[in-house]
């Protein structure tokens, strides 16, 4: 009524007042009408993985209606045509048919690292949101509650309440419908290892390789690969684990030490188990019930508190390299000025040189001796050296160093290294059972760059006697089908070392090769390296 009255009145003024407030009512009236229509619709749009086919519009910010088939139809950021998708449940391709239009806003899911309260989902596959306290959470792995994360910036115990479903990441029909290895990927367009994508060399064949390695020279044998990526991703691994921050080297226990109040533990694959509510201890693993090193004391095992990645405090994920060397000759020059630069081996979280039967000193570092053997012609005209390397590795897994870290590097000295890009390569694969095949002739490691998980040389440090070790064969080919035996999983990558010996070689300003090969005097590995660096990462 008060609206008509002012509305009526005669005065020109009083006419042009009221009329602005009838245009603001009549506005407001139908910014409320649209905003009652957007929920309206956004009511009945399609939610989570839920079949779009009908509603032909997306609930959540950003994402888009995309049909996989007739009959099926999802709300996705994007959609790859013609190709299956790892994470989703069924192998079938997708059409990647738009149905409707993109629902406006950006996509809300969050990363780790970010405040997923709100969005209650996470954009990266396997993560779940998980709850630190009232009011903030992020993307994680996994979570243990009433204990601390090793990655976070305090050490304070987190609720680890679940907000949202967990993202899908690779499903099972991946293993048995996608290629691996050399196969040619073309036809399934899908990888079965986690990290890998498959690479087109021309229009007819390509072959699945880690995400972002492949390069032009993939081939070794001088022909050119384009390198177009056909199809989605597989995912990787979940990422777990980071840099240790300073108040977790301070707080947290070591391997079978005490940690009933800190709840964590530093190393490679511990976690604290609890014996009772007085004790608890950093193991590997816990089997609840009598334990005979502790007087056949009863342990409930129960874990309390999350489990370590590696004791990274130059770079993640940790490594662990070593280098043999002659106590004679130029590889311990050549060590001598990776020293001078904290370079090569030096710049690994930890490291040792070894020697056999002898002992030599390079900077301030003493070799690890160890039992030599005799060096013989292998069957493929080259050192026939297992026995020597098995002895060596012997002497690595005695020293226990290894035991701390996520990879293992066995490094020729005359390899021009940088720790930093294996890390690129192979931080997807923490806490797998993998091996890194770099050379495609004979499809094996090549000796340069050896880089092994954690897991694979604790199968070795367990069970190497059932490997064949003649030692004829030289020791890179001995532990390629020693890995096989063991039932390590292969991950080819050509990319990770530019090697001579196998045409992988283009230029020391390879910025995608961790390592350089080979380089038998100080001169040409200084240059070699100067260039390396200039290339970033």
């Amino acid at each position: 009524m008060a609206v008509v009255v002012v509305l009526g009145a005669s005065t020109s003024s009083t006419y042009h007042s009221s009329a602005g407030v009838g245009s603001a009512v009549s506005l407001a009236a139908k910014k409320k009408v649209a905003k009652e229509d957007k929920v309206a619709k956004e009511d009945k749009c399609t939610a989570g993985r839920g079949n779009c086919n009908a509603t032909q519009c997306c609930a959540g910010p950003g994402l888009q209606c995309y049909q996989q088939n007739e009959l099926y139809a999802q709300c996705r950021e994007s959609c790859i045509g013609d190709a299956p998708d790892p994470t989703h449940w069924d192998g079938n391709k997708w059409t990647c048919k738009e149905l409707g239009t993109r629902a406006e806003g950006e996509p809300v899911c969050g990363h780790p690292g970010d405040d997923c309260t709100k969005s209650q989902c996470c954009a990266d596959p396997g993560m779940q949101c998980y709850e630190k306290v009232k009011g903030w959470a992020t993307c994680k792995a996994e979570c243990i509650p009433e204990a601390p994360d090793m990655t976070d910036i305090d050490g304070e115990f987190w609720s680890c309440n679940e907000l949202g479903e967990r993202t899908p990441s690779t499903q099972g029909w991946v293993a048995e419908q996608c290629s691996v290895n050399w196969d040619n990927c073309v036809e399934t367009m899908c990888c079965k290892n986690a990290g890998e994508q498959c690479y087109l060399s021309n229009v007819g064949f390509g072959e699945c390789m880690p995400v972002g390695t492949c390069s032009n020279n993939n081939a070794g044998d001088g022909s050119q690969w384009n390198c177009d990526a056909v199809g989605h991703p597989t995912p990787n691994a979940v990422s777990r684990g980071g840099m240790v921050p300073d108040w977790a080297l301070d707080k947290c226990g070591k391997i079978n030490e005490g940690c009933q109040k800190s709840k964590c533990c530093l190393g490679m694959d511990i976690a604290c188990y609890s014996k009772n509510d007085d004790w608890a201890m950093c193991m590997q693993s816990c089997e609840a019930g009598k334990h005979k090193d502790d007087n056949n004391s009863d342990w409930s095992c129960n874990q309390v508190g999350p489990r370590s990645y590696g004791l990274a405090t130059k770079g993640f994920p940790s490594l662990y390299c070593f280098s043999v060397i002659r106590v004679d000759g130029y590889e311990k020059g050549i060590l001598q000025a990776s020293s001078d630069r904290q370079a090569g081996i030096f710049a690994c979280d930890d490291f040792d040189i070894l020697t056999a039967d002898a002992q030599t000193t390079v900077g301030d570092v003493t070799t690890l001796q160890f039992q030599g053997a005799e060096i013989v012609t292998s069957i493929d005209g080259t050192a026939g050296n297992t026995d020597m390397f098995v002895h060596a590795w012997t002497a690595v897994i005695d020293n226990g160093k290894w035991l701390n870290h996520a990879f293992i590097c066995k490094v020729d000295p005359d390899a021009v290294f940088i720790p930093d890009r294996v890390r690129t390569h192979v931080h997807h694969y923490v806490g797998e059972n993998i091996d890194v095949i770099n050379c495609m002739i004979g499809d094996m490691i090549y000796g340069a760059l050896e880089v092994f998980s954690y897991e694979a040389i604790h199968q070795w440090a367990m069970r190497k006697g059932e490997c064949n070790a003649p030692n004829v064969f030289g020791e890179d080919k001995y532990m390629t089908q020693c890995m096989d035996t063991l039932g390590v999983t292969r991950v080819h990558d050509v990319a990770i070392v530019g090697d001579q010996l196998c045409q992988t070689f283009s230029s020391c300003g390879n910025g995608n090769n961790a390592a350089y090969h080979p380089f038998k005097d100080v001169a040409s590995w200084t240059q070699c390296m100067d260039e390396a660096v200039g290339t970033g990462a």
